[in-house]
């Protein structure tokens, strides 16, 4: 995966999980430990769960033509921003090819490191499930804010404020 990353410690690995037995234990593992992290979350999240259907139910695992694990190695300078990156990287590339995915950010620990053969150092940090939709599949669409929106300014005197989508030279 080629994406930037901090002092180009490039601490991300990628391992792709083929159907099969071991497939079969991830999701079960998976499973597992959303169940006990729904159970323990706070109400206003497992409203929020409630309102997305999110549930500990996962599919994808036993459906997907392929199942991707993204690790950060802890012992690498700026690992965990370095890994995002090259998740967003990685995601935008399988769209570009056609394909589709979902951010799924499983809360596993050893036990999946260990099913899947990888240093017990290394930190989950999504599974990936990659494939073609459905054929008559129709997405819902999610309500989304405008980048704008999303961004604000500090002006001279420290003052934050709303960006105004107009640049100051434009006025």
């Amino acid at each position: 995966m080629r994406a930037p990353s901090g002092a180009n410690a490039q601490p991300w690995e990628y391992v792709l999980i083929e159907r099969g037995p071991v497939r079969n234990a991830v999701r079960e593992l998976c499973e597992r430990a959303d169940r006990e992290f729904h159970e323990r979350s706070p109400v206003w999240l497992r409203q929020f769960f409630a309102d997305h259907e999110i549930t500990p139910i996962k599919e994808f695992a036993a459906t997907a033509p392929l199942l991707v694990a993204v690790f950060g190695r802890r012992d690498k300078p700026f690992w965990l921003q370095s890994v995002w990156l090259s998740i967003a990287n990685f995601i935008t590339a399988l769209e570009f090819e056609g394909l589709h995915s979902l951010t799924y950010t499983p809360s596993v620990g050893k036990e999946f490191n260990k099913l899947l053969g990888v240093d017990e150092t290394w930190s989950c940090q999504a599974v990936l499930p990659v494939g073609h939709g459905l054929p008559d599949e129709q997405l819902k669409p999610r309500p989304r804010l405008s980048p704008a929106a999303k961004v604000h300014v500090v002006d001279g005197e420290g003052r934050l404020a709303p960006f105004n989508a107009q640049l100051p030279f434009e006025a």
